[in-house]
């Protein structure tokens, strides 16, 4: 009877440390997985070059200019869709397979004009992100424009149809850069109505705060009359 207590004993121990082991193995995957999903380092599984790329990324996009670092054109020089109002192609200036030096200019321009003109607040996110889009539908029109110079007119003849006789059968259309700037302008003219109502409304709440600390100050002057 006691040779039995004492395997069933045995046998308890190592179940109990059986347990013990695979609970131990799951906390410390857990443990592992949690670190995973909250190191920003290890999140994405880069490896150290992509690690580092990503760190160089960061540091770009929190510069000034680094969230409109993909809105400008690589220049193609004479092969641009646009090379027909580029001035400075007519210079042989084209930098080919840089960064389109004409839109990185205006980029900058943009940007600093909103800045000078709305006053966002640089250290915010959101303001940051609606100039980001303003200044990239800006640059946008800016290629319709091009287009529509080249095209010369926002009405254009487009086939529709060819005859037996092989004649083309032409019909009147609005350019496709035509409707596009309309689509886009639109997009422009809604983004900065919502950057200027951000500006209104935390006007509004420091207008609002003014006002309520002088009632405070009023009303403890009037207490201690």
């Amino acid at each position: 009877m006691a040779e039995e207590n004492e395997i069933l004993e045995e046998e308890t121990e190592t179940d109990d440390t059986s347990v013990d082991d695979e609970t131990a193995v799951i906390i410390a995957n857990r443990e592992a997985f949690e670190k995973s999903v909250t190191n920003p380092d290890t999140l994405w599984g880069y490896s150290t070059k992509g690690l580092n790329a990503k760190k160089a990324a960061m540091t770009m996009l929190s510069t000034k200019t680094g969230m409109y670092a993909s809105i400008p054109l690589i220049c193609k020089a004479e092969e641009c869709p646009y090379s027909e109002t580029c001035k400075i192609l007519e210079y042989d200036l084209a930098p080919y397979g840089e960064a389109c030096p004409m839109e990185t200019s205006k980029i900058e321009l943009f940007g600093a004009g909103y800045a000078n003109d709305v006053g966002y607040d640089e250290s915010s996110f959101t303001d940051r992100r609606m100039v980001s889009d303003l200044v990239g539908y800006d640059i946008m029109l800016e290629r319709c424009k091009a287009l529509m110079t080249k095209e010369g007119t926002p009405v254009i003849d487009i086939v529709v149809n060819v005859t037996e006789n092989g004649d083309e059968i032409k019909q009147p259309t609005v350019s496709k850069a035509w409707e596009a700037y309309e689509k886009i302008s639109k997009k422009r003219n809604d983004t900065y109505q919502l950057l200027m109502m951000t500006r209104k409304d935390k006007r509004k709440d420091g207008a609002d705060t003014v006002e309520n600390i002088s009632d405070v100050i009023s009303s403890l002057i009037s207490e201690g009359e």
